[in-house]
């Protein structure tokens, strides 16, 4: 067992246990900074590879919050990470033997689960960039669509039969025709970018299908929705 007199000792012992499981967190990230820091075990070089690839592989938000807090040679482990966990340097390696740590096998299936859940969280949050959500929010865009169309009809439909989009026109102080076509326009925009979300989401599910090992399927979880 490590000496709970030393405080990196479950630092270390957690940080390691969190990489053999496949898990990626934040404070993985700020363990990994401190320990290279204060250069633990005189293994400057090792934390901070650990650190840099862990916070390259965070979600935006908590890696845009790691990274504000780093130095300028610090960036150079995030912007050029790793590209697999670097080997255990010898002398973590007898250390850690001397503790006899147990370290589980990651279970493919909960990770699995985790990272489909994470796509479509994430998917639905760059969807967010687009349109408002809710259910009843979507239910007025279609039927604001339907009066569009209804609008430019030949022949066009009448007033009363295209509400939302008179009072629109009205608001914006143009023309019925005008508003239906804006509207129409902004569809055919939406439906080129949710075919690109959708396609990049179902491409990053099967990809977590397919995978075989714990970092292949937190890599798998990393989509780019803005390429």
């Amino acid at each position: 067992m490590y000496s709970i007199e030393n405080s990196y000792h479950p630092m270390m012992e957690a940080l390691h246990a969190a990489m053999a499981a496949g898990t990626i967190h934040r404070s993985m990230a700020a363990t990994a900074w401190w320990l290279g820091r204060q250069q633990i075990m005189n293994e400057r070089e090792y934390w901070f590879q650990v650190a840099g690839r862990v916070t390259s592989l965070l979600p935006a938000a908590d890696r845009d919050a790691i990274v504000a807090q780093l130095g300028k040679q610090e960036d150079t482990y995030v912007d050029s990470p790793v590209s697999a966990w670097p080997p255990l340097p010898s002398g973590l390696v007898s250390l850690f033997a001397s503790w006899d740590p147990i370290l589980p096998a990651p279970d493919l299936a909960v990770l699995r689960a985790d990272a489909i859940r994470n796509i479509d969280r994430e998917a639905e949050k760059y969807r967010e960039n687009f349109i408002t959500p809710g259910s009843g929010q979507v239910m007025a865009y279609q039927q604001k669509l339907a009066e569009a169309r209804a609008a430019v009809a030949v022949p066009p439909a009448l007033e009363s039969e295209i509400p939302h989009i008179v009072a629109e026109a009205a608001i914006d102080g143009v023309t019925v025709a005008t508003k239906a076509a804006e509207i129409i326009a902004t569809f055919e925009q939406w439906q080129a970018v949710s075919a690109g979300i959708e396609a990049k989401r179902l491409g990053a599910k099967k990809a977590v299908a397919e995978a075989t090992t714990a970092e292949a399927i937190v890599a798998a979880t990393i989509v780019n929705y803005g390429t």
